[in-house]
């Protein structure tokens, strides 16, 4: 008896769970990934910064080439995107660092500063965030370059740094690009 209830509760077990499957929902399908990418690092030691009368104005530049927005997909899809720098101070100075995005015929397309004050030879954290949505994430899509400039201001003493001057300063920095991608 349970050998001819087997087979017509397999079948009923079956058809039961069967539900119409809507393929064409695979064409209205928007995925929108975050992508993280390192930018700029940098770590200097105060000895970096050596000046003989403690009282001038002390730069460190640096440039990074962008060509991530060359990309069709990258200017298609692209919706927003943040640029996150952290920029940490143990010597005994102010800095600012000063922010400069290039077009590819040098025109500038964004800029901002980070100023770092100091606390003694003790770490002071700061951090900044640049948003670009709208307007400002087609200045960005146009950007080919960033030049980060470090100024490194003179001490209200006048005490200049050497060889054995304690600290540095570091800069680190990442971009957060977030996509929509329209499967239509």
């Amino acid at each position: 008896m349970l050998k001819r209830i087997l087979p017509i509760l397999l079948v009923f077990i079956i058809t039961s769970c069967v539900k119409d499957v809507d393929f064409d929902q695979a064409e209205d399908l928007l995925i929108s990934p975050a992508v993280e990418s390192s930018l700029i690092f940098f770590d200097f030691p105060a000895s970096s910064f050596q000046e003989p009368t403690g009282t001038a104005v002390v730069v460190e530049q640096d440039e990074l080439e962008l060509d991530l927005f060359n990309e069709e997909f990258v200017r298609d899809n692209l919706v927003r995107a943040e640029l996150f720098f952290e920029v940490t101070n143990s010597i005994d100075r102010n800095f600012r660092a000063d922010i400069v995005m290039f077009d590819a015929n040098g025109g500038i397309t964004n800029s901002f500063d980070i100023t770092v004050m100091p606390d003694g030879n003790n770490e002071v954290v700061v951090t900044h965030t640049e948003l670009f949505i709208d307007t400002s994430l087609d200045q960005l899509k146009n950007t080919m370059r960033i030049q980060v400039t470090l100024s490194m201001f003179p001490s209200p003493a006048g005490i200049p740094l050497d060889d054995t001057s304690l600290g540095n300063i570091k800069m680190r920095s990442k971009a957060t690009l977030f996509f929509e991608i329209d499967t239509e």
